[in-house]
């Protein structure tokens, strides 16, 4: 299912504004809580910018434990209002977020005023039942996970699976049964992954940054995979915020560069003053560019390194003026 925003591209230009102007936007700075677990509810919220955590606690407050992950155009809150309850979770900043809050009256005359309104809040509450049933019959010991990426947002899945804490494969694969991705988790942690022509952590960082339209399905096993070379991720929500804030800042950097734009080089000799983590792709796009004109969209299925990498090197070495874009002339580009 899309994300709030761009659902609401479907919508009728007045009926957008009608839905915006009963919105009002909040900062909040890491670590901060928008409801807890217990209050009453009454608002709703969409996510603007940034992310947020759903925990849920025991009675007490003991044991929280984080259960969704929700990121730019997620929908939250929004079932305390339709069912009159008090807050069933607490929804927490884990580093800093901007929300749409939409008050209870708010909500009910875009229920009842704008259809298409209330056609999206039907999808999403059929969406969140089927995630909930799939969940519910993963945790009952079933040992595995399956369903259509259309429906589960990966956060959610890799949660899912973290807080398991069990073995096992995921394969990803295209409805013509295609296997485009295997993931590999001991104790919950993803510990090898291959997504496309990727492996390790830029196989897992290209999953979440250009997600396809396939099917998943999550096996349990009785001990941990052997792999080659595991991938070390010390905590799932600390990579999961990590993924998504590669996702966003590579839609940022599309936006600004012209990503089927064939480039070359603009000096003889390679330097690198950026992130020295990405110096191995610098070297390979520099490469790469020896005698060819390439463009991003052409590195990317070449080299071995997500999208977000690959984009992040070339618009520093087109800032530094190391690439430049190729012209056109009657002999090819140049």
């Amino acid at each position: 299912m899309q994300d709030f925003f761009t659902y609401c591209k479907k919508f009728d230009p007045k009926d957008f504004q009608t839905i915006l102007s009963e919105g009002q936007l909040f900062r909040y700075k890491e670590g901060d809580c928008i409801y807890h677990q217990g209050d009453r509810s009454d608002s709703f919220y969409v996510l603007n910018e940034g992310s947020v955590e759903i925990i849920v606690a025991g009675e007490q407050g003991e044991n929280p434990m984080p259960i969704v992950f929700l990121t730019k155009g997620d929908v939250f809150g929004e079932m305390g209002l339709l069912t009159g309850m008090p807050r069933n979770a607490t929804a927490r900043v884990p580093e800093s977020a901007v929300v749409l809050k939409f008050s209870k009256p708010g909500f009910e005359r875009l229920i009842f005023g704008v259809p298409s309104f209330a056609f999206y809040v039907a999808c999403l509450l059929a969406r969140r039942l089927n995630q909930t049933t799939v969940q519910l019959h993963f945790y009952s010991n079933a040992r595995e996970l399956a369903g259509s990426l259309d429906f589960f947002d990966l956060p959610t899945i890799f949660q899912t699976i973290s807080m398991s804490q069990q073995h096992g494969l995921m394969e990803v694969r295209q409805i013509t049964g295609e296997v485009l991705g295997e993931f590999a988790f001991s104790m919950g942690k993803p510990i090898q992954a291959r997504y496309r022509h990727l492996y390790g952590k830029e196989a897992l960082y290209e999953f979440f940054q250009s997600p396809p339209k396939a099917t998943f399905s999550f096996s349990s096993l009785a001990d941990s995979p052997a792999v080659e070379e595991p991938i070390q991720i010390r905590d799932v929500n600390e990579f999961l915020m990590d993924a998504i804030h590669q996702r966003d800042e590579l839609r940022a950097l599309q936006e600004k560069m012209e990503f089927d734009q064939p480039l070359g080089r603009h000096h003889a000799i390679f330097s690198w003053d950026g992130d020295k983590r990405l110096q191995d792709c610098a070297i390979n796009v520099w490469e790469f560019l020896t005698d060819k004109r390439l463009s991003p969209r052409e590195l990317c299925e070449l080299l071995p390194y997500s999208q977000y990498s690959i984009a992040r090197v070339v618009a520093h070495m087109l800032e530094r003026q190391q690439l430049t874009a190729a012209t056109m002339t009657s002999y090819g580009y140049r």
